[in-house]
């Protein structure tokens, strides 16, 4: 059966098929700047009138998401990192211009533009979709089986009949074992925007073939959002407010640190908008000691600045990986933030992070029944990988062991093509076989 592999992810999403004479192509989307593989996971909905004066609800994914945006803000809503919704039993849906979204029709509106954007209609035909999943769902309480379920209800929308789940680190070491010719152990991590997961691989001959073993598979919710939010804590928020302080009847009270917790979280920061909450910033401004940085927060606000923020961030850890210094800039509204941040800075704001992911480690070692000299290769996938710290985590782990890294931001999405062809793959890696016909 011909099938799709989908690395539907936190921060971007690739599409993957394998052609007849084994080559795997990846869904390609024209841009002016030239075509890219990467179609971030970013919405933005609109409204404009139709022909009889009434007002119609558009929307866009990936780039042409920052292109909407862009060319309607401030009269538009923009929605990032909605995987995390995935999981989350307290989120049953959204109102957008007064209709209702649930996470299945987000994620159907985001593969119905990633669909209609790439350059094979085709393949979006295939009956069989082979989709990547995290070992844990990113969120507090976050439930698998929803995560699941909700996947397979905005899949079957799309025509699907049939939904393999693969552990995405299990189909990044698939993609990246088929070429080995000998025994390995190999750790394979895969870090995201929403999740990192770890699994270890046996990789041994039997007969003339390779055979690999999944050995241990773990996951935490600390990837790249992780390290955004430490930037908006330490930079933006201060900025807008964070640690100051209003009177309240004679008393000296911290200016609530909800609304922080709020502007922190992609999948939060909309919730600043909401009557009530917006209502509460203005009034208590009138009693803060600091009116100038709740201004700014307001102006915030209203400018719908979160993809201005999300740029200047994705920027600033850009620079970070290439070089020991950056200059975050972030402007809106008539009024700006902008400061200098070392490498150092950045490493000390996530080391609390980076502990856990170290934890993490020895925790796909003991379930593999390994020590860390056991481990001959290393392989990291996901845009996280490319963190300075990250990557010297793993040296320092397995100083003996090659450290390897080939398609970063793909590399699942060709193992989940590879394995939707190839049955005995599907029954070693596969997580779940959905009919989504029954």
């Amino acid at each position: 059966m011909q099938s799709i592999g989908l690395d539907f992810g936190t921060t971007n999403s690739v599409a993957c098929v394998l052609r007849e004479d084994g080559d795997i192509q990846t869904v390609a989307f024209d841009r002016p700047e030239g075509a890219e593989r990467i179609f971030p996971t970013l919405l933005t909905f609109w409204q404009e009138e139709d022909g009889r004066g009434r007002a119609r609800t558009l929307v866009e994914g990936g780039q042409w998401a920052i292109d909407a945006f862009t060319q309607n803000e401030p009269e538009c809503r923009f929605l990032k990192s909605i995987k995390t919704f995935a999981g989350n039993p307290h989120f049953s849906n959204t109102a957008i211009y007064g209709a209702s979204y649930g996470f299945e029709d987000l994620m159907r509106a985001f593969l119905s533009s990633m669909r209609e954007r790439g350059d094979m209609p085709e393949a979006w035909t295939s009956k069989r979709i082979v989709i990547g999943r995290p070992i844990r769902f990113a969120g507090l309480n976050a439930s698998d089986d929803l995560a699941i379920k909700r996947y397979g209800a905005a899949l079957k929308a799309l025509g699907f009949g049939e939904m393999r789940t693969v552990y995405e680190p299990l189909a990044a070491a698939y993609y990246f074992v088929r070429d080995l010719t000998e025994a390995a152990n190999v750790f394979v991590a895969d870090l995201g925007g929403g999740t990192s997961d770890f699994s270890v691989i046996c990789l041994e001959r039997r007969g003339n073939e390779m055979a690999m073993d999944p050995l241990a598979s773990c996951g935490l919710d600390i990837a790249g959002d992780r390290f955004d939010y430490r930037i908006i804590d330490r930079i933006v928020s201060p900025a807008l407010g964070k640690g100051s302080e209003y009177d309240s009847q004679g008393k000296t009270l911290p200016f609530p640190i909800s609304y922080y917790t709020r502007l922190a979280r992609w999948n939060e920061i909309y919730s600043l908008r909401t009557n009530r909450i917006y209502r509460e910033i203005v009034d208590l401004k009138r009693y803060s000691f600091a009116p100038d940085r709740i201004d700014k927060l307001i102006r915030f606000i209203n400018s719908e600045a979160a993809v201005d923020l999300h740029a200047a961030i994705a920027k600033t850890k850009r620079e970070l990986s290439a070089q020991d210094e950056a200059t975050f800039h972030l402007s809106f509204d008539g009024t700006s933030i902008e400061t200098g941040v070392t490498r150092r800075q950045f490493e000390s704001w996530i080391d609390s992070d980076m502990k856990k992911l170290d934890a993490l480690v020895d925790q796909a070692l003991q379930e593999a029944k390994l020590d860390a000299a056991d481990i001959d290769i290393v392989f990291l996938t996901g845009g996280t990988s490319f963190v300075p710290a990250v990557r010297a985590l793993f040296e320092h782990r397995f100083g003996g062991a090659a450290i390897q890294s080939s398609d970063q931001l793909v590399s699942i999405a060709k193992g989940l093509a590879l394995v939707g062809q190839d049955e005995d793959a599907a029954a070693l890696v596969t997580d779940q076989i959905v009919d989504l016909n029954a």
